[in-house]
């Protein structure tokens, strides 16, 4: 039993069934042994064709048995190559975009052979200098600006005093967000 799992497409928006995500060893393994299959097939055809074998057994054998071999060995060729190139440095990057979210400003160290690769963690790395530089200065303008807010309302004249006490309510949770998420900036 197999689960199916809905994602809506990125072009029309319209939910599509899809098998579950297979792992990226199995993909290459199976594509592996569909060529090594092909290659069989088709050296065995010319063979059989060009210089029709004596025993069938031992000819098969034969082709089968490093026809295999080299299937396998490229299966795990392209799988370490993969691993170094695309698997670790996107593990990495994960993990950098979950402390990230945490609030751990620091820049991604990890090199990669990958040009596509490093240029993601380059892209990652800028981010964090973004938010590292907007952080500090930016709260305390919010934080300006909500004060500067409260006192331009308590000075307006408004005819429902019902609407400006859920108005100050709405800014005094908007200060005290501001206040923590400053008080966490602070820790790091």
């Amino acid at each position: 039993m197999s689960a199916v799992y809905s994602f809506p497409s990125p072009y029309t928006g319209a939910t599509k069934e899809q098998p579950p995500p297979r792992s990226l060893a199995r993909i290459l393994f199976t594509r592996a042994i569909l060529v090594a299959s092909g290659g069989i097939i088709l050296y065995s055809a010319f063979e059989i064709l060009f210089d029709p074998p004596v025993n069938l057994l031992n000819f098969l054998t034969h082709h089968f048995i490093h026809v295999a071999a080299i299937g396998v060995a490229v299966w795990i060729v392209c799988w370490l190559a993969v691993k170094e190139n695309i698997l670790d440095p996107v593990a990495a990057i994960s993990r950098h975009l979950y402390q990230l979210r945490r609030g751990r400003l620091e820049a991604l160290e990890f090199q990669t052979p990958a040009c596509e690769m490093q240029k993601i963690i380059i892209g990652v790395n800028s981010l964090t200098e973004k938010l590292r530089a907007a952080n500090a200065g930016d709260l305390e303008k919010a934080l300006t600006s909500v004060q500067e807010l409260r006192v331009g309302l308590g000075k307006l004249a408004v005819q429902d005093a019902d609407e400006k006490v859920s108005v100050m309510h709405s800014l005094t949770r908007l200060e005290s967000s501001l206040f923590g998420i400053m008080c966490r900036e602070q820790k790091w």
